[in-house]
């Protein structure tokens, strides 16, 4: 099987958001449907897209929930077909972008988005042109092939996946982020970690990818303290933008990390902060049975002491992400359930090593108190 590797174009710099009129164009889209949600509103940054375009007559879907849902995207659907679209553009996080690439789908594909859920065979070529602005650093989705949808907000995430969903354009502007909060940041931050941590150590040949994780690791852990404690630091949020864009262009795939964090995904905590409140577990695992790339990680990671585990354990303090799902808000849960939904995860098809079930329910008891 060969390795086919699907990058977007990227326009990456401050200041990038005002190619966003003319990118359009090169695309041939004439009315392009924005999806956001309130929060980037409220913060005044899709203020700024709104001048880069020039005009304030945009049609605009704004109701994107925080963590995507097969309900959000039908309504966002209807908004693009009511406004009679022709293309997206995507300004926001993970869910909004991953929002978009099943409304992506849904503007030539008929049924259900559930109709797609771990079925990339039934995804054409013929998706609607999509471009992502990202407004964090963290989910990298602007340049990926993959979207999680929720079937609501609390159940867990099911995922569509295609080389026709990765973005046209990711336009990549670090100004966006500059009023994202500080625990935002951090978990956003941690987030793109833990995606350049699995992308590196999952199976199959791509020593490219496999550089471009360890730069992005290198990045996160210089710089993420930075932009957390001030928001305003620009070199910081450039850095830790390209790292997010980074760790997703790797093009191998994640793990156990996103297996239980995706697990851990039914009751609408943040998403970021659980990959990395399970990142530690599963690194310490990872220490035996795969020495030499834990030395290359730890040698990313070079001026933080101790073994790649306990270091981010030791990140995760310092920026005050709670050290277990509990402390998270996590509540309920039966150990046995978890780890066979863990087991069961598609996360797994990427894996170096597919954790059983018995290992799984170890290392949930581990994240979970």
């Amino acid at each position: 099987m060969p390795l086919t590797l699907v990058y977007p174009k990227v326009q990456f710099d401050f200041g990038a958001i005002a190619l966003l009129p003319k990118e359009l164009e090169i695309l041939g889209v004439k009315r392009p449907l924005f999806i956001t949600d309130k929060g980037v509103v409220q913060a005044g940054v899709f203020a700024r897209v709104r001048r880069a375009m020039g005009k304030d007559e945009l049609a605009v879907f704004d109701e994107t929930p925080e963590n995507p849902t097969v309900a959000g995207v039908e309504r966002a659907a209807q908004a693009y077909k009511a406004y009679g679209c022709d293309g997206i553009v995507a300004v926001g996080g993970g869910s909004v972008i991953d929002t978009a690439k099943a409304v992506a789908v849904l503007a030539t594909h008929d049924g259900a988005i559930t109709d797609y859920f771990g079925r990339p065979d039934k995804i054409r070529p013929d998706t609607a042109p999509l471009v992502a602005v990202p407004t964090t650093a963290g989910t990298g989705s602007e340049a990926s092939r993959g979207a999680g949808i929720h079937r609501d907000a609390q159940s867990r995430g099911h995922g569509i996946n295609s080389p026709y969903i990765v973005p046209r354009l990711a336009l990549c502007d670090p100004e966006l982020t500059a009023s994202l909060p500080p625990h935002l940041t951090a978990g956003t931050g941690m987030d793109a970690l833990g995606h350049a941590v699995e992308n590196f150590f999952a199976k199959g040949g791509n020593p490219v990818g496999d550089a471009i994780a360890l730069d992005a690791c290198t990045r996160v852990f210089t710089y993420i303290e930075r932009a957390t404690t001030n928001g305003q630091d620009r070199e910081a949020r450039w850095h830790m933008m390209m790292a997010a864009l980074q760790a997703m262009m790797c093009g191998k795939g994640l793990g156990p990390v996103h297996a239980l964090a995706n697990t851990f995904g039914d009751q609408g905590l943040h998403h970021g902060a659980m990959v990395t409140i399970a990142m530690p577990a599963v690194l310490r695992g990872y220490e035996k049975r795969y020495p030499e790339k834990m030395q290359k990680l730890a040698d990313a990671l070079a001026f933080t002491p101790g073994r790649p585990a306990q270091a981010v354990a030791e990140m995760n303090w310092r920026l005050g992400i709670p050290a277990s799902m509990r402390k998270l808000g996590y509540t309920g849960g039966d150990v046995a359930e978890l780890a066979e939904d863990s087991h069961k995860s598609f996360f797994n098809a990427t894996a170096p090593h597919h954790p059983s079930v018995e290992e799984y329910r170890a290392l949930v008891v581990e994240v979970l108190e």
